[in-house]
C-alpha cells in the first residue's frame, strides 16, 4: 500500500468504526464520525460521538489501546489501524466543522449507494470525542487475498 493509497483511506467519506476492550479483554465498537492526521499516519484523531462512545471512552480510560478500522462504502477499500492513545478529550468548537465536513461527505457517498441523507443524518454527530492514537499498526482490511497483511 503506498501513502496515497494510506491518505486515500482517511479523505472524508469513510465509514469508520472504533474497537476498544474493557480490562477484562471484552470488545467493544462504536461508529466514528470523522478522521484527522496531520502527520503521514504517525498519529491519528478518530471523532466518536458523545451519545453512543462512553463505553469506547470508558475502555480507553481503562487500557489505554484502540483499533480505527475505515472503509469506503463504494468500493470496500479498507484498513486498520492501532496502537496507544495519545489524548482523549471533548472535541473543540473549532473541530465542529471539520466533523461536519466529513460527515457530510460519508452521507453524500452513502446516498450515491441507495442511503437516504435523511437516514444518515439521522446518526448522532455533535458534540464528540477526539480520540488521538500513536499509529503503531496497520493493516490491509479491504477484502481480498491481502486482507490483513501487516502494513506498518
Amino acid at each position: 500500500m503506498t501513502e496515497s493509497r494510506q491518505q486515500h483511506c482517511l479523505q472524508p467519506g469513510r465509514a469508520i468504526l472504533v474497537g476498544t476492550v474493557d480490562s477484562n479483554g471484552n470488545p467493544s465498537c462504536c461508529r466514528g464520525i470523522a478522521l484527522s492526521s496531520d502527520d503521514d499516519l504517525q498519529t491519528l484523531t478518530v471523532y466518536v460521538p458523545v451519545a453512543t462512545s462512553q463505553e469506547t471512552i470508558r475502555n480507553v480510560a481503562l487500557t489505554g489501546r484502540i483499533a480505527v478500522a475505515t472503509s469506503n462504502p463504494a468500493d470496500n477499500r479498507s484498513m486498520q489501524v492501532k496502537g496507544p492513545t495519545t489524548e482523549a478529550r471533548l472535541a473543540r468548537d473549532d473541530e465542529r466543522e471539520h466533523v461536519r465536513r466529513c460527515f457530510d461527505a460519508f452521507a453524500a457517498v452513502l446516498d450515491r449507494i441507495g442511503v437516504p441523507r435523511r437516514l444518515t443524518h439521522s446518526v448522532a454527530q455533535w458534540p464528540a470525542f477526539a480520540i488521538t492514537l500513536r499509529v503503531e499498526e496497520m493493516y490491509e482490511q479491504t477484502p481480498g487475498p491481502q486482507a490483513g497483511t501487516r502494513l506498518r
